[in-house]
């Protein structure tokens, strides 16, 4: 790999005599590693390793073409990167106390982060999920309704828009667009847009979003911030910088000596010569304790656009949805019905006020006339009921199903059926006596050649 002379510069300066030990790393293949999802399970070929800051985290001795493995598109695991999720371990070790935590994940896209945090939090724990643009918007609603959480919210806003909302979250991640240099092994042409002019322009903005960023927090909350790059601007020097101009207090974490990380001081850092992963780099803040000024109280019970759902629509939708303790239920005007943690009821309803692009909840589906019709988020959640029946699917089946293409049915069937691969969940089907509706989600279906062995 060719890098910037400016780039090898700096990072001689940084590493000295490790220099030629990382510049050999970048030489090497990539580890390949995936997050496990904690109730999803699923049978694993082959391991060659565990994460060791990460106990659902485990290294695959290939790449495999995850567009045609099944468990992939349920959501049994997320592909990865092994030094990012190291922000469990810190979400961990700073939010022990067992209490629901109210989080925002503020550059969110694509949402392995959001699910890392929705893994690692307290249960009961809000997880908001904001992402600016649009199209990488659309990523992170996928893989948050394929992680299967009541508790995910999102947003589509710039971190400037959330000033109606200062002191509102316990937790805030704030993974900055940076400069990359952290993933050059992965993506080699990224070097050729890295330079010196990059590095101050990502750290200014870094700075801005930390900015607005800070003010959300409430007393005694934790900021966290990360990049996947390297350099002392945007990583160091800003981790100095919200402790000096915006009053936070760094938080030191435990390391094991075996893990590789190295402490600079402000934060912590992965190298691809001293760890089984990419260049990754997180702080830690905590905001001085005092009264918190999370706004004013909602004067709704159910966010913006919703209504609590009638008692007999409650009744309807029973057979459909297990009995879980803590949950509520709302409906919005198009008869959709979302669930949500009954726990985090008012901070969604103040969230649904203070953001005009956000989305509550887990959708659960919509009743027309007798018939109900459940969303594509229903069956990847833990909420069917045992008594919806299932239509297992095998490998070549499923693969068309996850194509959108028609499925001959083993026998004749008549109703909805939750699809399934090896006992997971994909989606729902709708039996018609001689064939078989496919409700797969459109935009989300493989556009691969099922015989083609490369993603």
């Amino acid at each position: 790999m060719e890098l910037p002379p400016a780039f090898t510069k700096q990072m001689q300066a940084i590493l000295g005599a490790e220099w030629p030990a990382f510049r050999d790393a970048l030489d090497a293949p990539p580890p390949v590693s995936i997050r496990l999802h904690p109730v999803k399970k699923f049978k694993l070929e082959e391991i060659s390793g565990k994460v060791k800051w990460n106990s659902k985290g485990v290294y695959l001795p290939t790449r495999p073409v995850f567009t045609l493995d099944p468990c992939f598109h349920a959501g049994a695991y997320y592909v990865q990167e092994a030094s990012s999720m190291f922000v469990g371990e810190a979400v961990r070790q700073l939010t022990g106390t067992g209490h629901p935590i109210t989080a925002l994940d503020i550059c969110a896209a694509p949402g392995g982060k959001s699910t890392l945090l929705l893994d690692a939090l307290p249960e009961n724990s809000l997880v908001l999920a904001n992402e600016v643009i649009r199209s990488r918007y659309k990523a992170l609603r996928h893989n948050l309704i394929k992680w299967g959480y009541p508790g995910a919210c999102s947003s589509m806003h710039d971190s400037r828009e959330f000033n109606a909302l200062s002191g509102f979250f316990n937790l805030i991640l704030v993974d900055a667009p940076c400069s990359g240099e952290g993933l050059f092994r992965k993506m080699p042409a990224a070097t050729c847009e890295w330079s010196p002019e990059a590095v101050q322009l990502c750290a200014g903005r870094q700075k801005r979003i930390l900015a607005d960023s800070a003010g959300l927090l409430a007393p005694g909350g934790i900021l966290l911030y990360t990049t996947c790059t390297y350099n002392q601007e945007e990583n160091e020097k800003n981790a100095a910088w919200i402790a000096d101009k915006l009053g936070l207090s760094p938080e030191p974490l435990q390391m094991e000596p075996g893990w590789g990380v190295v402490n600079t001081g402000l934060g912590y850092q992965f190298y691809p010569h001293r760890v089984q992963g990419e260049g990754f780099f997180l702080s830690a803040f905590r905001k001085p304790g005092g009264q918190s000024n999370a706004g004013r109280k909602p004067g709704k019970s159910a966010p913006r656009g919703y209504e609590p759902i009638a008692r007999d629509t409650r009744a309807r939708l029973k057979p459909w949805i297990q009995e879980k303790e803590g949950l509520v239920f709302f409906q919005n005007s198009a008869g959709t019905i979302i669930a949500l943690p009954e726990q985090q009821q008012e901070a969604i309803v103040q969230l649904s006020q203070a953001l005009s692009r956000f989305q509550p909840g887990l959708e659960l589906g919509q009743f027309k006339r007798k018939d109900f019709v459940p969303a594509h988020a229903l069956a990847l959640s833990q909420l069917p009921a045992p008594s919806v029946p299932r239509y297992g699917l095998a490998k070549d089946e499923a693969l068309r199903f996850l194509k959108k293409e028609n499925i001959t049915p083993k026998e004749t069937l008549e109703g909805w059926r939750l699809a399934t691969f090896e006992g997971l969940a994909l989606g729902w089907i709708k039996g018609l006596k001689n064939r078989i509706n496919n409700y797969f989600p459109k935009e989300w279906r493989i556009r691969m050649e099922l015989g083609n062995a490369e993603e």
